[in-house]
């Protein structure tokens, strides 16, 4: 079976990998993409799959996770070889492996040049900061104007499928509100944590609790380089993540709007499709775009 990653060319140069942030989503990592990209590495986060680089590599980013997570799939699993075509750019990763899982990691572990950064929190706090940001996401593709604007912008589509996987494979299948919701998040969490532990040497592991701080003293050191004199970047509150996922989808959603208006049916008859089937408050949604 053809993946997309078989159709990406490899970069003219291919960046020695120096730094791979393994930690999970919700646990510092968005701070840990600035302070990397601060730091002067060059780094790969799922803000960076989505936003700088679009459709092409949030394709390969859902046919790797579907390969690692569904034995059914018939895609096969990633190698380095095809991390360095999807990755080899950059010299720095952040919360990309943690989606992959372990495979991800043991692809770079026998490089002794590669250093890691695990943070961890409070099991039950980081469900909780699951299910109030990515499983706000996963209800989306059900929700009007969600449910219709999907069909009509491809990276809309990509992006709303994406963040389904990645919920599904940490949640077992499981929503938001569902009896083994939070019992199998948290399983994935500590599994995953876990396991990271125990593969990663410990001379090459810098370890991190959040409830301790989270600051340049915690990685300068371990990293080898001097401590910058600005403040480390400040926490992803969910409010912040909301409002990042709104500054992505807005033009989207608005590009997918003007394609229903311009080729699909003329606008009136969208906007009153949808006055009809879903109510008034639909149409002063769509409006509001």
């Amino acid at each position: 079976m053809s993946r997309k990653v078989d159709q990406m060319p490899m970069p003219a140069e291919v960046l020695p990998m120096k730094v791979i942030v393994a930690s999970p989503s919700r646990s510092g990592t968005l701070g840990l993409y600035q302070a990397m990209r601060i730091l002067g590495y060059k780094t790969y986060h799922f803000y960076e799959c989505i936003t700088v680089h679009g459709l092409p590599h949030m394709e390969v980013c859902s046919e790797a996770i579907t390969a690692q997570h569904n034995r059914l799939s018939g895609v096969k699993k990633y190698n380095r070889a095809d991390y360095d075509k999807w990755l080899g750019e950059y010299d720095c990763l952040v919360e990309i492996p943690s989606m992959i899982g372990p495979d991800l990691i043991e692809a770079y572990i026998d490089d002794p040049d590669v250093k890691f950064i695990l943070t961890e929190r409070n099991p039950d706090k980081w469900v909780t900061s699951v299910n109030n940001t990515v499983g706000l996401v996963i209800d989306m593709p059900y929700q009007f104007p969600f449910s219709i604007l999907k069909y009509f912008d491809a990276t809309l589509y990509r992006f709303l499928a994406m963040n389904e996987l990645v919920y599904q494979a940490m949640s077992g299948c499981t929503r938001p509100g569902d009896a083994e919701n939070a019992q199998n998040l948290r399983k994935h969490y500590t599994d995953y944590i876990k396991k990271v532990k125990e593969i990663i040497p410990a001379d090459r592991l810098c370890y991190i609790r959040l409830e301790d701080g989270l600051d340049w003293e915690n990685i300068c050191p371990f990293l080898g380089v001097p401590i910058p004199e600005e403040a480390y970047p400040g926490r992803n509150e969910p409010e912040k993540f909301q409002k990042l996922v709104q500054e992505f989808l807005r033009p989207k959603m608005m590009a997918a709007v003007m394609w229903i208006s311009a080729v699909a049916v003329p606008a009136i008859g969208i906007l009153g499709w949808a006055a009809v089937k879903y109510g008034p408050s639909a149409l002063a949604e769509l409006k509001r775009l």
